[in-house]
């Protein structure tokens, strides 16, 4: 007997998707946030304790190297539980996430949709057999991502992570192609394997120790780079590149958009040149900046790339991401002949696939909507508070519930950070200073959970 998609037999995805006026209610996650004591409390230092033990050093930031280099002196918190836009440590505070866990929490942490589509799947099948057997969620997907990409992005590797989508990408770009270079720009992050590395120009300290292993494959020019200057060096160049990488928008880079028309010169450049272009969406997509991708939309000048990099809020919380491209560029790996030239153990994980289709139904229900009216109110609030303190705050970056808010001077930015955590609200720092505060919240944040937040942030200037 066939069973049933974990996709159908659910409650209506609308209910998952609260309100944008929606009331305080911990129970769906729209409460502001409720500190019994202090931030870390008791509780959380303990668990930093044992993990300082047991975890590699450079990994969680402790008090004492916090102080030193950030100037944060405190442990970092430790989270027991969350839902919606709110989390809760082990004391028992609650806060309001702002980072939207780096943006990858698009449905809300937790949110039922979600959630439930999980538990279905985890009932019919947890694990796959990667590339020689596909599960059924995986061929789902696949068709999904292809009916909702634009343009003629048609076939799709998964993979874990936003960096192994990056590296799917850069390997089908030198099948494609023959050529082995590639053109990125400053301030881009595309993540931290080794191949995504290489590519990555944030905070340059990252490569450093590993350079002698990078292979420096990637030049890197200025985001927004003048098309002469770029078809000047081009033109300097011995060969052409396999491929132009770019993030529409920067996300660690201060949630930098690029320039009008930029985007699509890239595309027409490229065209012209026999050069693949590659958009980084995994920041950007699935709603995160206004559209549900900002490749083929108003605001990368309708240009479509080769390949599409997609993870983060594609699932709402489970590590699953995909490269997809045209079918003439992934044609170029060829036919399978039992051995994939390009795989990974956890490919196509049965689990993420169900999250992902339960996060595409709830965008095609309203999500999307939904976030475009939080990112507009996030992106007219922030310029209000900036034009009242002119000199405190500088530009308002982003698009969409991905906003950056310049702090001056740069270095206040870390204080103003901590602050914030002191009163509830968890945010980050952005930038290639770390002079930007980076908001990416959950898609399904309140007005009035944002309201306090920046109410809040004012009071704290």
């Amino acid at each position: 007997m066939v069973q049933s998609s974990p996709s159908t037999d659910r409650s209506s995805p609308l209910v998952s998707i609260p309100a944008f006026d929606a009331a305080e209610d911990p129970d769906l996650g729209t409460a502001r946030p409720e500190l019994l004591g202090p931030v870390p409390g008791p509780h959380g230092v303990a668990w930093v304790d044992l993990l300082a033990r047991h975890e590699c050093p450079a990994i969680t930031a402790r008090r004492a190297r916090r102080a030193e280099h950030s100037g944060m002196a405190q442990d970092p918190l430790v989270w027991e539980r969350a839902l919606g836009s709110n989390v809760w440590d082990p004391d028992g505070n609650r806060f309001v996430d702002l980072c939207g866990g780096f943006g990858v929490v698009s449905a809300g942490h937790a949110n039922p949709f979600v959630v439930e589509a999980v538990r279905v799947q985890l009932e019919l099948l947890v694990h796959g057999l990667g590339d020689a057997f596909p599960s059924r969620p995986r061929i789902e997907l696949a068709a999904a991502l292809a009916r909702i990409c634009p343009g003629e992005l048609q076939q799709v590797i998964f993979a874990s992570s936003g960096s192994e989508a990056v590296e799917a990408a850069v390997k089908s770009a030198v099948m494609a192609t023959g050529r082995s270079r590639f053109l990125a720009f400053e301030g881009g992050y595309h993540g931290m394997s080794l191949g995504a590395l290489s590519a990555s120009h944030y905070r340059p300290g990252f490569r450093q120790p590993f350079e002698g292993v990078l292979g420096g494959y990637a030049d890197w020019l200025s985001f927004g780079v003048a098309e002469d200057d770029l078809r000047r060096f081009l033109g300097q160049q011995l060969e052409l590149p396999a491929a132009i990488l770019v993030e529409p928008v920067q996300g660690r880079g201060g949630n930098r958009c690029a320039p009008d028309g930029w985007l699509g010169m890239l595309r027409s450049l490229c065209d012209e040149l026999g050069v693949l272009l590659i958009f980084d969406e995994i920041f950007t997509g699935f709603g995160r900046a206004g559209a549900l991708f900002q490749a083929g939309s108003w605001s990368a000048d309708g240009a479509v790339p080769d390949l599409l990099c997609l993870g983060k809020g594609m699932s709402s919380g489970f590590p699953i991401s995909a490269c997809i491209g045209t079918d003439q560029v992934m044609g170029a790996w060829g036919l399978s002949a039992g051995e994939a030239l390009h795989t990974s153990t956890f490919l196509g994980h049965p689990v993420g696939c169900a999250s992902a289709l339960a996060v595409i139904e709830l965008m095609e229900a309203g999500l999307l909507q939904r976030a475009s009216a939080l990112g507009d109110w996030m992106g007219e609030s922030l310029r209000a508070l900036a034009a009242r303190h002119p000199g405190r705050l500088g530009r308002v970056t982003g698009r969409g519930a991905m906003r950056g808010l310049e702090v001056l001077p740069a270095g206040d930015s870390v204080g103003l950070c901590r602050r914030m955590l002191q009163r509830g609200y968890l945010v980050l720092p952005a930038g290639l200073g770390g002079e930007v505060l980076g908001f990416t919240p959950a898609l399904t944040m309140t007005r009035a959970q944002w309201d306090g937040a920046l109410l809040t942030l004012e009071e704290l200037l």
